[in-house]
């Protein structure tokens, strides 16, 4: 290209026609070729604007990525449109600077459209209107009469939408009202089959099942039964209850149920370690739902009426997942949500089975006899009092037995007492994980893991300036859909050459460098957040006084463990938290107010 152009090359890139060089390079090289410089033209001129406006330059990769070559333009003449990727005070401080005036429309939307966002970061899809206009009070400091014309303007850009008593943002609602519009319909529609997949009648299922408790020696009782009859003859349903209830002997049978009627099950959980527990229990394929949708997308999966999908842990899954699933879905195709609603919510906004284990419209069975670990300190037993508000009497010494155990301190836990607890236990082991409510203090899950990489780690290889060494346990901070990762999903460092950092998640290597490295964090000890879809053989749970600290954390933290839990605290703080109602309880969406 030099050669041939010489020192017009910069100049004829510039213009952006790929003609001149598609003699020298062909068509789609030449057409890559000038996509690729006007996008570098265009992240160097994003980055000389945010140096003059004080802005971090780290914004312009995503400013490119939203809006490629025409980014700068687009931030130069509606710098509110920054709101995507920065903070509300930041965007409006820059516009200020620009020359916006503080009653500009733009801003007033803008205002409205940040405290909309805000919701969404505390996982709400919906804020009383009394609350809105409180809040735009407070940010744009206008008497009443200006936050009322600010929430006017948004309402009719379509940036917010009003709902009963209050107001959405427009994507939340949009959502919300497609979800609930599917599942309603699913719900209260016939059945649909084809001769391969035709309709099951309540009698020759029962034979079914008669059969195969003859043959097999699979002993269900009658919530099992009910629950596979709803996958194997409803569109959409709820298969609901806490641990050790056979939630995964259901799994199984409604999957040789479902073969057995020429029907096919596409299994999947939102966490990887969940999809591979769903494998082992079952026999058959399971994937994480992204890598689902990705396989959708690519035209690999078939779906029609013969398709049953089946999401296990779905009390993770939030309202952009199921929307995106939902979309993917033809009106057909069947589905069972399988879960707890006692769970922690999900991570990202909204509710989904959450939301729909309160709704009379979808068919849903509940599981409640406990099989595992029936003794009273048996962690189903534990688990099943929690959720009901009640906190058992439990053990107060590390025994070698299964079960729950609560080591009473007179105090906060600290970083000591977990260490102990640890070391009486037999030591750190990838079957075993710290489990804590919180990131910050003594018991937090960033000095937990910086002490037990100080005393682990010692004598391993090592990455170079960074804090992992050969077989440390790490987490993943971000969702990454191309890597197929999620924002918890656990892996083992296996690699630290070059500066190359290689982590193994359930199976499957991945490399980080640079910046990517941020994206990775070191894992002995794990927010219960971020626990959710795993599981392990022990969990150890300092009981960290939080404001997040509820029963839905404790249920959760409680239900990580298949053997054995250590819980370290005051039993004041813990009886508190059982009796807290859950945070899922207390979210506001569109589905609880009429979407």
């Amino acid at each position: 290209m030099v050669d041939a152009f010489g020192k017009n090359l910069p100049r004829l890139l510039a213009q952006g026609d790929p003609t001149p060089f598609i003699p020298v390079v062909g068509d789609r090289a030449a057409s890559t070729l000038v996509a690729a410089w006007l996008e570098d033209l265009a992240r160097n001129d994003i980055v000389v604007w945010l140096v003059e406006n004080r802005l971090d330059v780290r914004l312009a990769g995503r400013i490119v990525r939203l809006w490629g070559a025409e980014g700068a333009t687009r931030i130069r003449e509606h710098p509110y449109a920054l709101m995507a990727l920065a903070p509300w005070p930041l965007v409006d401080a820059t516009a200020r600077r620009l020359g916006v005036p503080e009653d500009a429309p733009a801003r007033l939307v803008a205002a409205v459209e940040a405290v909309l966002y805000a919701r969404l970061q505390d996982q709400h899809t919906w804020i009383s209107q009394d609350d809105l206009l409180g809040a735009l009070e407070g940010i744009l400091g206008f008497p009443p009469e200006a936050a009322e014309r600010a929430l006017a303007l948004a309402s009719a850009a379509g940036a917010a939408v009003a709902l009963s008593d209050g107001w959405q943002p427009a994507g939340a609602m949009m959502m919300e009202r497609y979800v609930m519009a599917r599942i309603l319909s699913m719900a209260s529609g016939p059945p649909i089959g084809d001769l391969v997949a035709r309709d099951v009648g309540d009698e020759e299922l029962e034979g079914w099942l008669d059969r195969t408790r003859l043959a097999a020696g699979v002993e269900l009782n009658d919530e099992q039964r009910a629950a596979v009859q709803l996958a194997v003859q409803g569109r959409v349903g709820l298969v609901l209850g806490g641990a050790g209830v056979g939630k995964t002997t259901v799994l199984k049978m409604v999957c040789e149920a479902c073969e057995s009627f020429g029907r096919v099950v596409h299994l999947m959980a939102l966490a990887g370690r969940a999809a591979v527990r769903m494998r082992e229990a079952t026999g058959r394929p399971s994937s994480t739902i992204a890598a689902f949708l990705k396989a959708c997308e690519a035209g690999k999966v078939a779906l029609g009426p013969e398709s049953l999908v089946v999401i296990d842990e779905s009390s993770m899954v939030d309202l952009p997942t199921l929307y995106r699933l939902l979309r993917h879905l033809p009106e057909e195709c069947r589905l069972l949500l399988v879960g707890d609603e006692a769970q922690l919510g999900p991570i990202g906004f909204g509710l989904t089975l959450h939301a729909f284990a309160t709704m009379e419209e979808v068919p849903k069975v509940r599981l409640t006899r406990i099989y595992r670990q029936a003794e009273s300190s048996g962690i189903p037993v534990v688990a099943a009092a929690v959720r009901e508000g009640h906190l058992p009497r439990l053990p107060s010494e590390i025994g070698r037995g299964h079960g729950v155990v609560l080591v009473a301190t007179s105090r906060e836990p600290t970083c000591d007492d977990v260490v102990c607890a640890v070391a009486a236990l037999g030591g750190f082991r990838d079957d075993l994980r710290i489990l804590s409510p919180v990131k910050a203090g003594s018991a937090g899950t960033v000095s937990l893991n910086e002490e037990f990489h100080r005393q682990l780690s010692r004598g391993q290889p090592r990455l170079r300036d960074h804090a992992f060494a050969l077989g440390e346990p790490v987490i993943f901070g971000r969702n990454d859909y191309k890597r197929d990762l999620r924002n918890g999903s656990l892996g083992e460092v296996v690699g630290v050459d070059d500066g190359i950092l290689t982590v193994d998640f359930d199976g499957e290597r991945h490399t980080f460098t640079g910046a990517a490295l941020d994206d990775v964090a070191l894992a002995y000890a794990i927010t219960v957040h971020k626990a959710q879809g795993s599981q392990f053989r022990t969990a150890v749970v300092p009981v960290c006084s939080s404001r997040i600290l509820d029963r839905s954390l404790v249920y959760t933290a409680l239900t990580r463990a298949a053997e054995r839990v250590v819980l370290i605290g005051r039993k004041t703080i813990l009886s508190q938290a059982v009796l807290q109602s859950a945070a899922a309880d207390r979210r506001e969406t569109g589905f609880n107010r009429g979407v």
